[in-house]
């Protein structure tokens, strides 16, 4: 592996990341909170360092592609530089107790997860509070993606970084060049985001906070600038424009694109896509009827919380329009089995991704069960018509094990170290590893994570990467396979 070159890519990232980093600063100079000098000052030390990392592993020779092992570790550690620089306006702020959580925030923001340090949102500077949707605006997408459609050196290693950055088993792509998929990517995202906005003020939102939920909505973060969430907005309307958007934001963005060209019937035709809907359709239902009974007497209201919650965490966006904490028990395991779905692959939904689940269903049924009955048949699974390799049907059983497994250990470390329920424990990693956000009871929809231990926050930052990266990107720097010439 080519270490200089990898830090040479890093630095460029860097320079790239600090530029981005002054966007928050026009809304301080809008606002005139005092907090211009936070964003001004990140960015110069962020720029510096890139810059510095440039020059000092600059290659003598131009490089015309990337291996494999180079790009899965320019990923990990463009995610960590992001992380960290990106921790620098809390650090210089004096909003956290300690730098731990400083980091905490970042990360939650950056890998769109919506856990949450602070007690009292609503008495930070606007700048600060655009920064924190900002972050999970462009972590929604992704930030490694973005450098691909705008810089060219990113773009030379363009596939394999896209590759560790996409979530989902499948990568497709819409243009033979993969920075021109990047960037007709990014026109949709940014095309939803503008209709979100102006949909959200016209329905008597203030302009900041539509431009800030909407960064928050569409990249399925969660992060919100009132200290009670959706439900600080108190309108049905609000809610209603707010779940169909955090449906699309779960919809794979290259069925956007489809939509936006008039391909319809790739649309149509699409199987996870269908599976996705129908999920969401009979989780709607179930948990309507079940707050019908015991909550709400108006059948309408049980369906208005239950659609926006069960999106909400379907989608991994973490909003919250009720305190669902006091929902009935069945309702609450409900959406604790959502936090391990996740929406499509492609999206920017975190968990496990609905096209996994789709496959493992299609394999357990199609080929285990009905190879019992015929045994020398050749049995194929299929999604979109297309024949899924046994490459992938491996690949997507090994990354659920592991997912599992993670989740197993995280929960017994959270439980030695911490005094908490265990419905808060399961949450808390649940919610962390699936990029989701709040969990229940201590982590709940009007709590934080503020009372965790320094240990368990560095702890939940780590799944919240693990996350993000799918797993495999970040363990496989840990193979010694990986360090081998």
């Amino acid at each position: 592996m080519n270490l200089k070159l990898t830090f040479h890519v890093v630095g460029t990232f860097l320079k790239f990341f600090g530029i981005l980093l002054l966007v928050p600063a026009i809304c301080s100079l809008i606002y005139r909170d005092g907090d211009l000098y936070i964003f001004v000052i990140t960015a110069c030390v962020t720029i510096v360092s890139g810059l510095i990392l440039e020059l000092v592993c600059k290659e003598s020779q131009e490089v015309k592609e990337l291996n494999r092992k180079e790009a899965f570790f320019i990923a990990l550690l463009c995610w960590i530089a992001a992380s960290m620089f990106g921790a620098i306006p809390y650090f210089l702020m004096p909003i956290f107790s300690s730098p731990i959580d400083a980091i905490f925030e970042s990360i939650s923001g950056y890998t769109t997860t919506g856990a949450t340090i602070l007690t009292d949102i609503e008495s930070l500077p606007h700048g600060i509070l655009f920064y924190r949707s900002f972050t999970q605006w462009l972590g929604g997408m992704g930030i490694i993606v973005l450098g691909i459609a705008i810089l060219p050196k990113l773009s030379v290693g363009g596939v394999q970084l896209m590759g560790t950055e996409s979530p989902g088993p499948i990568m497709e792509k819409i243009t033979p060049k993969i920075a021109e998929t990047a960037k007709k990517l990014w026109f949709v995202y940014i095309a939803l985001s503008l209709i979100l906005i102006v949909l959200l003020f016209l329905s008597d939102m203030p302009i900041f906070d539509s431009i800030t939920t909407t960064f928050s909505t569409l990249s399925t973060g969660g992060f919100s600038v009132k200290n009670s969430g959706i439900h600080g907005y108190n309108s049905s309307l609000i809610e209603a424009i707010l779940t169909l958007f955090m449906f699309l934001g779960g919809v794979n963005f290259l069925l956007h694109y489809y939509m936006f060209t008039g391909k319809f019937s790739k649309i149509v035709k699409n199987s996870e896509l269908k599976f996705y809907a129908l999920l969401a359709a009979l989780f709607i239902l179930v948990v309507s009827v079940d707050l019908w009974h015991s909550h709400y007497p108006d059948y309408f209201e049980a369906l208005r919380h239950s659609s926006f919650q069960v999106v909400s965490i379907l989608t991994t966006t973490g909003f919250n329009s009720v305190d669902f904490n006091i929902w009935n028990e069945f309702s609450i395991f409900l959406l604790f089995i959502l936090m391990f779905i996740g929406a499509c692959a492609g999206s920017t939904s975190g968990s496990v991704k609905v096209l996994r689940i789709l496959i493992l269903i299609k394999s357990i049924f199609v080929k285990e069960i009905n190879h019992l009955i015929k045994p020398n048949a050749v049995l194929l699974v299929k999604v979109n018509n297309r024949t899924v390799p046994e490459t992938v049907i491996a690949n997507v059983t090994s990354f659920f094990l592991l997912y599992v497994l993670i989740f197993v250990i995280s929960v017994l470390v959270i439980l030695a170290v911490e005094d908490i329920s265990i419905m808060g424990a399961l949450s808390a990693c649940a919610a962390t590893i699936g990029n989701v956000g709040p969990g229940f009871e201590e982590v709940g929809a009007t709590y934080n994570y503020n009372f965790l231990t320094g240990f368990s926050k560095l702890w939940l930052c780590l799944l919240m990467l693990l996350g993000r990266l799918e797993i495999f990107t970040v363990l496989v720097i840990f193979s010694p396979m990986f360090w081998r010439k």
